[in-house]
């Protein structure tokens, strides 16, 4: 197992922003993972799990501490539907392979960045699908604690875009163990699949570096009845959730720029990177939008992503 030194974690994001973090090392068995938690209950030091780098802000003075990535990356695929997959593995792959294989459950994800650890983390979701659906039990371990566990699906308490990893950082995802329908069409599968990457790309400033939506949508239940009935009046309202993005732009927001970060013109939810941004400027547009909508519609939107 390597440790390396003072790495810059700006490679490693789909933002591409982001400062060193002190101590960093890839970890792709469960030998590694012992070692790891090793290193850190002898030099008593915080740690950082980083899947696939999306849905994150790394902040410009980086991670005083040690950054794992873990590589758990295998697949295996059985006739009964049950798919068992490495915590490392990128969704966009395994996406494929099971639409490839005649395995239904995943297409909606098509396109969907980041890693099967990551989505079961962040409890990713659209298109009305969320991985929850497809979620029958997880191997995880407790980085502190040595604690190895099997988490039941019901143990993992799976919210919107949240979930008990989420909640308690401690553990690390090494293994998932999803239930697909077996035997299905693939050629249709992989249509499908196909539709949702396009889509993505026709929808969303994939042009640039971005760490996709920055804040949650908004229950129509959590809301006041003015931002619901706006949103009624624009046929904005999806299933029981209003778009962020319809408030962003509807404040005219969309284009604001400071730095190299721009709140995209294609997606009002997605701030992009310029190639010049630093993590400050994100910051500041993101705490913008806050205040604009606390002064419009006295509430403040939740971030999506995870800033450290």
């Amino acid at each position: 197992m390597l440790i390396a030194k003072d790495i810059l974690l700006k490679p490693y994001t789909s933002f591409k922003i982001g400062g060193p973090a002190k101590f960093f090392s890839v970890i792709h068995n469960l030998k590694e993972l012992e070692e790891i938690c090793s290193f850190i209950e002898k030099n008593k030091i915080n740690f950082f799990i980083l899947g696939g780098g999306t849905n994150l802000l790394i902040k410009d003075e980086g991670i005083d501490g040690i950054v794992i990535k873990p590589e758990f990356d295998y697949v295996h695929f059985f006739e009964d539907g049950r798919v068992i997959v490495g915590a490392g593995v990128q969704m966009p792959k395994l996406v494929y392979e099971s639409c490839n294989l005649g395995y239904m459950g995943l297409e909606w994800a098509g396109g969907l960045p980041g890693s099967v650890g990551g989505a079961i983390r962040g409890n990713a979701g659209c298109f009305g699908y969320e991985i929850k659906d497809f979620v029958n039990s997880i191997k995880a371990i407790n980085l502190k604690s040595k604690e190895f566990k099997v988490f039941k699906k019901e143990e993992i308490n799976f919210e919107y875009r949240d979930s008990f990893f989420k909640k308690n950082p401690d553990w690390l995802i090494f293994e998932v163990e999803l239930i697909l329908k077996p035997n299905q069409d693939k050629n249709y599968l992989l249509k499908v699949m196909k539709e949702k990457i396009e889509y993505r790309k026709n929808h969303h400033p994939l042009e640039y570096p971005n760490a996709g939506s920055i804040f949650k949508n908004l229950n129509v239940q959590q809301v006041s009845e003015e931002v619901v009935n706006l949103a009624r009046e624009k046929n904005k309202i999806k299933g029981d959730k209003i778009p962020i993005a319809f408030l962003i732009e509807l404040l005219g927001l969309k284009g604001k720029q400071i730095g190299g970060a721009k709140i995209s013109e294609k997606h009002a939810n997605f701030i992009i990177n310029l190639g010049y941004a630093k993590a400050i400027d994100v910051l500041e547009l993101i705490n913008l939008v806050k205040e604009k909508i606390f002064e419009r519609f006295n509430f403040v939107p939740e971030e999506e992503i995870q800033i450290v």
